[in-house]
Formats: C-alpha cells, structure tokens, sequence
C-alpha cells in the first residue's frame, strides 16, 4: 500500500467518487496509486501497512 500527496483536484471513480484535494493524502493499494501517479494526481509516495496486514 502507498501513500502520498495529492497533486491535483480529483474525484476517485473507485471511491464513491469521492473528493481529493491538493495537499490532501491519499492512500491506495500501490497498483492503483501508481496508475494515478502517472496520470499525475499524486506524487511523493512512500510505502505504508495498514492494521490488516500485521
């Protein structure tokens, strides 16, 4: 899972089309992060484990 910063506004279709704001984090798992990343809506990303996977 990674986690990093939103650099453009967008509405996540995955997410009930939920809002995301610039400078707002935003956390996915890393397949779907790093198809945003490359459309450019997030950056600066750094890995991250959730409760689940302890």
């Amino acid at each position: 899972m990674l986690e990093g910063k939103v650099l453009k506004d967008f509405n996540d279709k995955e997410n009930n089309l939920k809002k995301y704001a610039v400078g707002k984090k935003f956390k996915a798992e890393d397949k779907r992060y790093k198809e945003l990343e490359e459309k450019g809506f997030v950056g600066e990303d750094k890995e991250v484990t959730s409760k689940n996977d302890k």
